[in-house]
């Protein structure tokens, strides 16, 4: 049933067992539908015009659960499988590494920086400052079924891990691995070399596919990509009900005032699309359309507010504003 899905690895990890994730059908002895529910994806394939399935799909997602669809026909069905009417189709990058393009990359890295590996039966010895970021990354159903793979490699600047390149899912000779770097040591080439890293040991472990997905927003993530040797296999779509981003700074204020202006289409019909507006909002820095969503999501709901909501990140550039304290301290009272 999956004609252009196939390059989302996660799907066979599921159905081989490889990670926890749940697949659903409209017949198990002569299936026609099916919903697959990954880690990190949900997607829709097969005869889209199933609607008694369509219906029971629609159960089954939660509020903010994104999709992925096999085909255009499923696409048009959105409507029919997701209850958050916010959702919005965006566009993601598949790139599949090709040949090496940063050979030398031990050599490049500064020695106040130590590059280091990750294998299983060294996982739980890993005692630095955030080590749980590594750790939790892994969601392989059974580890001993990867305790003789390379599981991806991190820098670490003294006792603090600072940037990573880890395995997401393992197929056979086929991996897709992911990348994180934190806010203080972008720029730094410290992913590159990470991400090198990590494809050189998986070579050398016997894996002869590497894949890695990215928004097609984040142009961070692909430059280190195509630096180091990967090639843009295709462009495909998803639909979200939140912005589709890896790091704030993948949009741009214009942008983050186009998702705003999204949620301000839904307004009146919940809450939540109030303080989804509001966010993007302060993430376009514009105060003024924050307070004003803000002040409907009182008006609606006075008991949503939350000092996590209003200390939230996108407000930050407020904080320090007159016009903003006035403002927190009225609708608080």
């Amino acid at each position: 049933m999956i004609k252009n899905t196939n390059h989302e690895l996660f799907i066979y990890a599921v159905i081989t067992g490889n990670v926890p994730g749940e697949v659903y059908v409209d017949n198990v002895t002569n299936p026609s539908s099916t919903l697959i529910m990954t880690p990190v994806s949900n997607v829709v394939a097969g005869d889209a015009n199933n609607h008694f399935f369509n219906a029971e799909i629609k159960k089954k997602l939660d509020f903010f659960d994104t999709v992925t669809c096999d085909t255009i026909e499923w696409e048009r069905k959105i409507p029919d499988i997701h209850c958050n009417i916010a959702i919005k189709k965006y566009n993601r990058k598949y790139y599949k590494f090709d040949e090496p393009l940063f050979e030398n990359f031990s050599e490049t890295l500064n020695e106040q920086y130590t590059l280091e590996y990750v294998y299983l039966d060294k996982l739980v010895e890993l005692q630095y400052e955030n080590s749980k970021e590594i750790k939790d990354w892994f969601v392989f159903s059974n580890m001993d079924d990867v305790k003789d793979y390379c599981l991806g490699s991190y820098i670490r600047k003294g006792n603090k891990i600072v940037c990573w390149c880890l395995v997401d899912c393992i197929v056979e000779d086929r991996i897709e691995i992911g990348i994180t770097t934190l806010k203080d040591f972008r720029r730094k080439r410290l992913g590159s070399i990470c991400l090198a890293a990590t494809v050189s040991a998986s070579r050398s472990n016997g894996i002869k596919e590497i894949g890695w997905h990215c928004v097609d927003s984040n142009v961070g993530s692909y430059t280190i990509a195509e630096g180091v040797g990967f090639k843009k296999i295709k462009e495909y779509s998803c639909f979200t009900p939140y912005p589709p981003i890896e790091n704030v700074t993948d949009l741009n204020n214009e942008q983050w005032s186009e998702w705003a202006l999204h949620y301000e289409k839904m307004n009146g019909m919940e809450p939540v699309y109030y303080e989804q507006a509001a966010e993007c909002w302060g993430h376009a820095n514009n105060m003024e359309k924050s307070m004003e969503n803000i002040k409907c999501l009182v008006e609606t709901k006075p008991k949503s507010l939350s000092k996590d909501f209003l200390d939230f990140e996108g407000f930050a550039t407020f904080q320090d504003r007159v016009e903003w304290e006035n403002f927190i301290k009225k609708i608080s009272n």
